[in-house]
């Protein structure tokens, strides 16, 4: 008796090998979610994740809408497992970059999902290491691509912030915790280095601090981005690309100038212009504080003083955003950005400081 029926594609997509990633993931998945034992919801979130794979595979879909939804029910799984129900499955594996081909939409959530997700600590060889999945899953330092464990199953250590409720809570959580690392390493920025290619761009953050990016939706989609192979992507030749020109209805769309002066004050790296001038300010945990409990004009007056000790003469002498958006330009730090959008930020802020 027949089950269904679904058409078959002229031609395969070419994105179908990335689900050969998840063969051993899925078997192991597959044996923790059908013990005798295991929860409900467990169960649960494997039947909804191999039907995101078979809508995927049965249609060979070039639909980004079918791929992020399959990347939402991997995040959903980790979800499950990070809180020790089937934690032998371990992390979702490597995903090699053409999962980002195959999912992106050309959405501002995506784009900004992606750069989230391969964002890092300190450089080497040009690639961010340190990579920040470790404040969603409590990973074993030795062993980063499995789960840290103690006699009693997993072990949630204090670096694991992210909770995955709410997308502006994550973020906010996200750039907190970074801060106190540094803290505790003598380093004075904050330490959050986009992967190459893969950043905000001006565009995007614009489109992110006046409230039109599905911020749940993007952090949903960078948790499972965080698997991506970082290697692999740093050799990958087919990268998206990210920058978007800034206009809008023929007008420059920029962020609101009192959020730039504070994005200037927490930056990962010092910065030179080509001038000579070099801006290098320490990153001050109280400017996260005061936007997080909703006080931006503080945050502002905090980050004005930094930058007029540091020779900045800016174009705007106060600033303040509604209390719902204070927490939003918070949350807005935890995007990188590179050295050169950086550059824009301050010859927006004093022109005679930078070229465009």
């Amino acid at each position: 008796m027949p089950l269904g029926r679904f058409e078959v594609a002229n031609q395969a997509s070419e994105h179908l090998a990335c689900v050969d990633d998840l063969d051993s993931w899925l078997r192991r998945l597959r044996r923790e979610a059908r013990d005798k034992n295991a929860p409900v919801r467990l169960r649960q979130v494997e039947k909804r994740l191999v039907d995101a794979l078979f809508a995927v595979t049965a249609e060979h879909s070039r639909s980004p809408g079918r791929w992020q939804k399959l990347l939402s029910q991997l995040a959903a799984a980790e979800a499950i497992i990070r809180h020790g129900t089937g934690y032998e499955a371990q992390p979702v594996p490597p995903l090699r970059p053409e999962w980002v081909a195959a999912s992106n939409d050309g959405t501002p959530e995506f784009r900004l999902a992606l750069a989230f997700a391969l964002q890092g600590g300190r450089r080497k060889s040009g690639i961010p290491v340190d990579s920040i999945r470790r404040h969603w899953l409590p990973l074993d330092r030795e062993k980063p691509r499995c789960f840290a464990t103690s006699g009693t199953g997993l072990d949630m250590q204090p670096d694991v912030v992210m909770h995955g409720r709410r997308g502006l809570d994550d973020a906010i959580a996200l750039v907190q915790r970074r801060l106190i690392e540094a803290s505790q390493h003598e380093d004075r920025h904050l330490p959050l280095n986009a992967m190459p290619q893969a950043f905000a761009s001006i565009a995007d953050l614009t489109k992110l601090l006046t409230g039109h990016v599905d911020l749940d939706l993007t952090l949903a989609l960078a948790r499972a981005l965080m698997a991506l192979d970082r290697e692999a992507w740093a050799t990958w030749a087919q990268k998206p690309i990210m920058e978007r020109p800034h206009v809008l209805d023929g007008q420059e769309d920029w962020p609101d100038d009192a959020w730039l002066a504070i994005r200037l004050c927490t930056l990962p790296w010092p910065l030179r212009t080509h001038s000579g001038f070099t801006l290098d300010i320490d990153a001050d945990p109280a400017l996260i504080r005061r936007l997080d409990a909703d006080d931006s004009a503080t945050a502002f007056v905090i980050a004005s003083r930094r930058l007029r000790a540091a020779g900045i003469r800016c174009t705007i002498r106060s600033g303040a955003a509604p209390p719902d958006t204070a927490r939003l330009w918070a949350a807005a730090l935890a995007f990188p950005i590179t050295k050169s959008t950086a550059k824009r930020f301050l010859y927006r802020l004093d022109p005679s400081k930078e070229l465009p």
